[in-house]
């Protein structure tokens, strides 16, 4: 399991473009990732459950991946809930 503070959405807030693109991207992992925050979890592969805390963007949380492909996920999601990723690029 490892675990990185981020803040959600960096300095722009998180869109409905920006949860469809994370829940895309976080799906490809085989890794289990959540997002925490305040004794509360969110399921980082859920549409819904991201839309939930989008009120919460530039609040720092704490995203966790726990599975074979931890790091690669940890390092990639991180990149996107922080904004640090370039629109539109593939990876």
């Amino acid at each position: 399991m490892l675990q990185r503070k981020v803040r959600l959405g960096g300095k722009l807030p998180m869109t409905r473009e920006r949860v469809i693109r994370l829940v895309t991207v976080a799906n490809r992992f085989s890794s289990h990732v959540m997002l925490e925050r305040d004794g509360s979890s969110v399921n980082g592969k859920s549409m819904l459950g991201l839309l939930s805390i989008t009120p919460l963007s530039g609040r720092e949380f704490m995203l966790v991946t726990s599975g074979e492909d931890e790091k690669e996920a940890l390092e990639r999601l991180s990149e996107l809930l922080e904004g640090r990723d370039s629109e539109g690029a593939a990876r």
